[in-house]
């Protein structure tokens, strides 16, 4: 036997144990996401109304039948934690799958915090205009840490950790956002927490 048998076993047991050990983590890897990937697809990624004519052409009636027809599970979606999203069927491939499966792939359900909100048959707040929520066209996303009227985006979520930038980054974009006008943009009332499917309104 030569002098380097052990050694050359050593390396072989050693290789065979981190195997052993990345093989499941791989494993469960596949299985929590097995399948999926992003669409951008004109039917996840449809066009972007723009203005009143083309919002109502596109949702239909507000407060409608259609507007809350699409849903989501999210994380830490109220304060009491886990629940459903509702929305339109318009913008549902591009929120209930790339967006929220997104969120899931990467590991960053903590940068979801309280209260993710969609449809909401109400006014813009303080006008007797109708707010987008009322045709389920519109998501509110960490609202708690940012309201209507803060200039910037506090991604801190709901674990603690500062996120940055990274759900608006998946909401909007560019890589890898999906489209979705920012509030936060906004000139006279900066809203951070609102992201919106229409332009123009």
């Amino acid at each position: 036997m030569s002098p380097r048998t052990p050694a050359l076993a050593w390396v072989a047991l050693s290789v065979l144990l981190a195997t052993a050990i990345v093989l499941p983590a791989r494993a469960a890897w596949a299985h929590h996401m097995d399948g999926w990937a992003h669409d951008h697809s004109s039917t996840a990624i449809p066009p972007r109304p723009d203005g009143l004519s083309q919002i109502q052409a596109t949702y239909g009636p507000v407060c409608g039948d259609g507007a809350n027809d699409a849903r989501s599970y999210w994380p830490s979606q109220s304060s009491d934690g886990a629940g459903y999203v509702y929305y339109h069927s318009y913008i549902g491939r591009n929120v209930g799958y790339n967006i929220r499966n997104h969120v899931e792939a990467d590991h960053r359900n903590g940068a979801v915090r309280w209260l993710v909100g969609g449809y909401n048959c109400r006014y813009i707040s303080g006008t007797t205009s109708w707010s987008l929520h009322a045709w389920g066209a519109a998501i509110d996303t960490n609202s708690s840490l940012n309201p209507m009227g803060q200039g910037y985006w506090n991604g801190t979520g709901s674990d603690g950790t500062r996120y940055g930038t990274y759900l608006p980054d998946i909401w909007r974009g560019a890589y890898p956002g999906h489209k979705f006008f920012w509030g936060l943009n906004w000139d006279s009332r900066p809203d951070p927490m609102h992201f919106q499917y229409a332009t123009g309104y």
